[in-house]
C-alpha cells in the first residue's frame, strides 16, 4: 500500500495512543482512592479544601467525565482511521471529480457502526481487565457509560457530516 505512512501516522496512531491511556488508566495508580487523594491535594494546593461528601461527588464526576471523554475520543479515532483508510484505498482524492455526496465523504453508517462496536469491545475489556486488579474493581456500568459516549460521538460526526452536506453543493462532474 502507497499510503502506509500516512495510514499509521494520522489513522492508526490517534488510536493506538487512545488505547495506550485506556490502558495507563485501568492500572491501580489511576483508582478511585488513589484519585481522590490526588484531587484533595491538588485542591488543597489552591486554597479549596474539600472534604467528605463534596469531595466524593467531585472526585466520581470527574472520573466518570474522564470515561465519556476518553472513550468518546477512543470512538472519534475508530471513525476516522476507518474513514481515512477507506480514502487511502480507494483514492478518494481521484473520484472527487464525479457528483459525491459531501456526506457519503464523511459518514457511512458501516463506520459509525463498527466504530462504536470497537469502543464497546475495548470499554468490556478494559472491566474485565480491571476485575483482576486488587483495589479495582469491573463495573459493567461503565461499559454502558463508555459505549454511550461512543455513540455521543458518533452522533457529533454524523451531524456534521448532515449539516455539512446541506450547505456544501455536490461537485459536478467535469470541475
Amino acid at each position: 500500500m502507497k499510503h502506509r505512512h500516512e495510514l499509521f501516522w494520522r489513522y492508526w496512531l490517534p488510536v493506538l495512543v487512545m488505547l495506550t491511556l485506556i490502558k495507563l488508566e485501568s492500572t491501580d495508580t489511576m483508582s478511585g482512592a488513589h484519585t481522590h487523594r490526588f484531587l484533595a491535594r491538588c485542591l488543597l494546593w489552591i486554597g479549596v479544601p474539600l472534604q467528605g461528601a463534596t469531595l466524593d461527588l467531585l472526585n466520581m464526576v470527574m472520573r466518570k467525565g474522564g470515561h465519556m471523554l476518553g472513550y468518546g475520543l477512543l470512538c472519534l479515532s475508530w471513525l476516522l482511521l476507518l474513514r481515512g483508510s477507506y480514502w487511502l484505498s480507494h483514492e478518494y482524492q481521484l473520484s472527487l471529480r464525479g457528483n459525491i455526496k459531501v456526506r457519503r465523504l464523511w459518514w457511512r453508517v458501516e463506520w459509525g457502526t463498527l466504530a462504536v462496536l470497537l469502543t464497546f469491545t475495548v470499554a468490556c475489556a478494559d472491566e474485565f481487565h480491571q476485575m483482576g486488579i486488587p483495589g479495582r474493581d469491573g463495573d459493567w456500568s461503565d461499559v454502558l457509560l463508555d459505549t454511550s459516549a461512543g455513540l455521543v460521538f458518533a452522533a457529533i460526526i454524523w451531524l456534521r457530516a448532515y449539516l455539512r452536506s446541506r450547505t456544501t453543493p455536490a461537485i459536478e462532474p467535469g470541475r
